[in-house]
């Protein structure tokens, strides 16, 4: 007597009943038709699968894949491809990890097409290598049939023998303003050549700024993704306070490969003005000292206050026993004093007679 597994068997129903509705397409209508390749500057077109791209690619390039799909079905079918996407992959690139990018889900009319453009960045610490490059579209067409296509390219990477490259160069603070002091200058060179570096030195300067450093970062392997194959240091530069403010370009120099070779870059410093500094009156109000005097803003008393004198008068109070008043009510005074005295001598002599 044969034994039924009913789980099994309602596993193969739901199995054929979905092959009963999905078709899968023997000959695909979604297409790849066409690949463009842009490396840094050159483009190179209508690239078919299974190439080698005939250029090569060095660390820190920009890579586009310009990648155009086309619904083959003729106008006369009018069945349209639905949320097609198209993925392009670069293998192992990165530290042995993919770099991929996937597309934004599109539609296609029957006999048209839409290019979709993937770009990437080639690491600056990577092995030089030929790396495959898989591109992928898939959709389902308006009879649930799934159609898809796939491209496959080589990507080569090829390394200068000899390069350092400043990857950090970073100023802090920046701006400066009151504070000219302790300014850091954050530097990392990469070696992203394929030959060791060894006695590499450095030179930091600007002429107006005073700044002239030299130092030594010794060896810097070609080891991609390995600590030994950087070096990083912080600079202490103290610029003058009279420093006039404005944008000063402080230059970084890595000479290496027995002084043969320079790689250079530029960091940027800004200095602003200083703000005069605000000082306290002896009335509690806050002035700005400007060139060795100070602005005092007395406050109003009352109704009869003094009315504000503008920011350069001299105001000053003088007491009555002192003021010019005064002596002249001395003055009038004795003057009074005298008048009466004689008249009080005359009326005596007049009596007298």
């Amino acid at each position: 007597m044969i034994k039924i597994n009913f789980k099994l068997f309602a596993l193969i129903l739901v199995i054929m009943a979905i092959l009963v509705n999905v078709t899968y397409a023997s000959t695909t209508n979604l297409v790849i038709s066409n690949v463009d390749v842009k490396i840094a500057s050159k483009t190179i077109r209508d690239i078919q699968s299974g190439a080698t791209i005939p250029e090569v690619a060095r660390p820190g390039n920009i890579v586009e894949f310009r990648v155009e799909v086309t619904n083959n079905y003729s106008v006369a079918q009018d069945i349209r491809i639905n949320d097609i996407t198209v993925k392009a992959t670069i293998e192992g690139i990165d530290n042995g990890n993919d770099l991929e990018i996937e597309s934004d889900r599109f539609d296609l009319r029957a006999d048209t097409g839409r290019k979709t453009i993937f770009t990437f960045d080639v690491p600056l610490e990577v092995v030089e290598d030929t790396f495959s490059v898989v591109i992928d579209a898939e959709g389902q067409d308006d009879n649930r049939t799934f159609e898809s296509d796939v491209a496959r390219l080589r990507l080569e990477v090829v390394k200068y023998n000899h390069l350092l490259k400043i990857i950090k160069k970073t100023l802090t603070p920046n701006p400066v303003s009151c504070s000219r002091k302790n300014i850091q200058l954050s530097t990392t060179l990469l070696n992203i050549g394929n030959f060791n570096e060894d006695s590499v030195s450095i030179e930091i300067s600007n002429s107006d700024l005073g700044i002239d450093i030299k130092d030594l970062a010794g060896d810097i392997r070609a080891r991609p993704n390995e600590p030994e194959s950087r070096f990083s240091k912080a600079y202490t530069l103290k610029i003058p306070d009279d420093t006039e403010p404005g944008n000063y370009p402080i230059v970084i120099k890595a000479i290496y490969d027995d002084d043969r070779k320079v790689t250079q870059d530029t960091a940027m410093l800004s200095v602003s003005d200083c703000p005069a500094p605000k000082v306290v009156s002896k009335t509690g109000t806050t002035g700005t000292k400007e060139e060795g005097n100070v602005v005092v803003i007395a406050p109003k008393t009352g109704e009869g206050a003094q009315a504000q004198l503008p920011p350069e008068t001299t105001s000053s109070q003088e007491s009555f026993l002192s003021s010019n008043v005064f002596v002249a009510s001395i003055v009038i005074a004795e003057a009074v004093a005298v008048i009466v005295g004689i008249i009080l001598i005359v009326n005596l002599f007049r009596k007298a007679a």
